[in-house]
């Protein structure tokens, strides 16, 4: 994965919903990393080693669904595997109704969805008709139906009894959209937990149970997703890179990196050169 100047940014133009078999997507090159400024499904079709959400290595599988957030970086190296893939604007996505629907794309839950092999045939009908209506007539609503039952199944087949749980506790939407918003500016609990009404223990002890992680966890994961990307695809010194996602120096970052890591940002940086 070569490094540029700027990180590329896949755009979904002109339209607000797309579904295509692989050969039909068009959006620049999938090889090396870019970043996605939609929502993304991605049901492979075939076995082809790995693929990278955020930098992390996840196998490419045949009839194994991976669920994509707005500004993820993806990459796929080597020849493109038989996929299905339908991409959501950011309208289409923020207009689907179910909060657990819109919850299997939260970007800190990155683990592929199996689908079993009796469901694959009926699954890979509703795929044809999704794309026969984003072909034809593409009305929204039904677009609609035939995603929502697509994600149902999706949802029901998610073996993340941890993530599942989660799904169901509008506390944690609350927190995630909060800590996706403003990570690099407010890094205590306290602030998460005065907006969601709970005290800071209480929403530690929720965080907890539900997913096994701490407040802070979910917080250096999101600044962790940022600070990669920022180090390998910008030319910004790590002083710059520091101050926007919110330390108070170079040398707390870089301790923070080196610690969630292993790699110092520089030693990062020149392993995905």
């Amino acid at each position: 994965m070569k490094k540029t100047t700027e990180i590329p940014v896949h755009r979904l133009d002109d339209t607000d919903f797309y579904a295509s078999h692989t050969d039909g997507i068009n959006l620049g090159d999938f090889s090396i990393s870019h970043r996605i400024d939609f929502f993304a499904l991605i049901w492979f079709g075939s076995d082809e080693g790995l693929h990278y959400i955020d930098f992390n290595p996840y196998p490419v599988k045949k009839n194994t669904v991976y669920l994509l957030a707005r500004n993820q970086v993806h990459a796929l190296p080597g020849n493109r595997p038989q996929s299905r893939v339908i991409i959501l604007s950011k309208t289409f996505f923020d207009s689907i109704e179910d909060d657990d629907l819109r919850f299997l794309f939260v970007p800190f839950n990155n683990e592929g969805i199996t689908i079993p092999d009796e469901m694959e045939q009926p699954l890979a009908e509703l795929f044809n008709f999704i794309i026969l209506e984003n072909s034809g007539s593409n009305e929204p609503r039904l677009l609609h139906y035939y995603l929502n039952a697509l994600l149902l199944h999706l949802y029901r087949f998610s073996n993340n009894s941890l993530a599942r749980s989660a799904y169901h506790d509008e506390r944690l939407r609350k927190l995630f959209d909060l800590i996706s918003t403003n990570y690099k500016t407010q890094k205590l609990v306290d602030f998460y937990a005065d907006k969601i009404g709970l005290t800071a223990k209480r929403l530690n002890q929720i965080v907890k149970e539900k997913l096994d992680l701490s407040v802070s966890q979910l917080i250096y994961n999101y600044t962790l997703i940022e600070a990669k990307r920022e180090i390998s695809h910008s030319t910004k010194s790590m002083k710059e890179i520091a101050i926007e996602l919110g330390f108070n120096g170079q040398s707390y970052f870089s301790r923070f990196f080196k610690k969630q890591t292993g790699l110092s940002p520089e030693q990062f940086r020149q392993e995905n050169i």
